[in-house]
Formats: C-alpha cells, sequence, structure tokens
C-alpha cells in the first residue's frame, strides 16, 4: 500500500470511529501533494467511494457526521488549492456531501461551493432533477423535513435566501457546525412537550413521529431521527407559542398551539403543513 493511501486509510479509520477532530492540515498536505488532473481526480474518485462504501453505510450518528464532515472538508481544500479547474462536471461528489449531511449549520456552510460548481455546469444541472430542485430539497427536509418536490416557483426566493448568508471560512464553519453538532449529543432529554407525524407534504403522513422536547439546557427542541434542532421563540399569544429553527434559512416558522395543534407556516404565514398529532 503506498504510503498516501495508507495514511488516508487511518485517518478515514479514526474518523469512523468517532474522532471529532478533522486533521484539516494534513488533508491539505496531501491535496497539495496532488499534480496532475489523473491524480486530482483518482483524490475525486477516493473520496466518493468514501461516501458511497462507508458514509451510507454508517449507523452512528457521530460516526456519520465526522466522515461527512471530512468530505466536505477536503472537497473544499481541493479547489481552495487546485481551482475550479479542479472540477469535474461529471464528477457528483460534491452534490452527494450536501445531500448526505444532516447538519444544517454545514450546509449553509457548504451551499457556496455547490454554487460554483453549478456555475460550471455538468452533473450538477440534472442530478435528481434540474438545478437546484435536489440542493434545495436537502436543505429543506434537513431544517424542517419539508418537500419543495414539484414547488419551482418557491425557488427564486429560496435560493436568494441563502446566498444572503455570508460564511467568512468555509472550513471553519464546518468544523464548528460538527462541534456544535456534538455539543448536542452531550444534552439529555427532560421532557417531551408534544408529538405529530411526521409530513414532508400536505397528502404524505408518515408512520414515524417528531417531537418537541425540552432539554437539560432548558431550551425547546424539535427531535426526529435522533436528532435534535434547537427551536428559537419568536411570539406567543393566549393561543400559540411562534417558534423558528434556530439558523433556519427560509424564515419559516412552526405555530405550537395550545391545544397541542402544530403547523409549519413561511415568511408570509401561509401554512405549509398542519400536522397530526401521534396518538
Amino acid at each position: 500500500m503506498k504510503k498516501t493511501h495508507l495514511i488516508s486509510f487511518i485517518l478515514l479509520l479514526a474518523i469512523s470511529r468517532g474522532f471529532s477532530q478533522i486533521p484539516v492540515e494534513t488533508y491539505r498536505k496531501e491535496i497539495q501533494e496532488l499534480s496532475s488532473k489523473k491524480e486530482i481526480n483518482t483524490y475525486w474518485n477516493k473520496l466518493t467511494k468514501i461516501d458511497q462504501e462507508v458514509l451510507v453505510n454508517a449507523t452512528d450518528l457521530k460516526t456519520a457526521d465526522s466522515i461527512s464532515i471530512s468530505n466536505m472538508i477536503r472537497t473544499v481544500l481541493v479547489f481552495e488549492i487546485h481551482g475550479m479547474e479542479a472540477y469535474n462536471p461529471n464528477g457528483v461528489l460534491p452534490i452527494l456531501n450536501l445531500a448526505h449531511n444532516y447538519i444544517g449549520k454545514s450546509q449553509l456552510a457548504y451551499w457556496p461551493i455547490l454554487v460554483k460548481c453549478a456555475k460550471l455546469g455538468g452533473a450538477i444541472e440534472s442530478f435528481g432533477g434540474k438545478y437546484p430542485a435536489y440542493q434545495l430539497e436537502s436543505v429543506s427536509l434537513t431544517f424542517y423535513n419539508y418537500s419543495l418536490f414539484n414547488q419551482e416557483p418557491k425557488y427564486p426566493k429560496l435560493i436568494e435566501r441563502l446566498q444572503d448568508i455570508k460564511t467568512d471560512n468555509t472550513i471553519d464553519a464546518l468544523l464548528n457546525a460538527l462541534e456544535h453538532q456534538n455539543k448536542l449529543r452531550a444534552l439529555n432529554e427532560v421532557s417531551v412537550l408534544n408529538e405529530w407525524y411526521l409530513q414532508s407534504a400536505t397528502d404524505r403522513i408518515d408512520e414515524k413521529t417528531f417531537s418537541f422536547v425540552i432539554m437539560s439546557d432548558n431550551n425547546v427542541y424539535t427531535k426526529s431521527y435522533r436528532r435534535i434542532q434547537k427551536l428559537e421563540l419568536v411570539d406567543s399569544n393566549s393561543e400559540a407559542k411562534i417558534y423558528k429553527v434556530e439558523n433556519g434559512p427560509f424564515g419559516w416558522k412552526y405555530v405550537y398551539g395550545n391545544d397541542g395543534s402544530l403547523r409549519l407556516i413561511d415568511d408570509a404565514d401561509n401554512i405549509l403543513i398542519q400536522y397530526t398529532l401521534a396518538n
């Protein structure tokens, strides 16, 4: 086994065991040593293999998040060191990095990378639907568990909101997102306020549920698929409390009624989903 391959294997093994520290400078050095288009393409293929054979099969969330952020950072470093000339129009890794990541803050930090790829065209134009359908769907599902399938009229406004989010240093933002996620894992659940059936579209009620919970930091969170997202109280009245998702990019909110009802509304107060209470 070549030395560089051995180092990569050892680093991957460390990350897959749940280490939260991403060896950025080691990645930077190995990417700086790529000296030809062929070597860069081989590197892309290696990262894609990690995504397809390791990440998608990871069942431990901490492991999956570490591998996901690692692949995002390595992608950013390739473009940072070798420029967008290193972009492979037929490659799908930059797209998969977003789709297989479930940390909202890291998706927002990574979004400008996809915008740069889209300007150069290639697979991103049609992967999972016409750009930016697949990419917006990933962000919307992560933050709100809401599907944007066949809702093209919403896209321009949502894209504009994402473009308004500024990230000074993408790699630092990705590292911070992972650190924040690990801190959330240290919290304990204190109580469940209520529980509803997951519903990503008006005509699509899931058998699985999500809930509003109070965690040990005394804040309210949404909880679904073993993940939590902090909610911020933005308003209240005699009938309901109105929450927004922390760092939520679209300005959508939850209206939580005193009677246990819950609905998701957009930034114009249009109802997107009226949820069904779980028995």
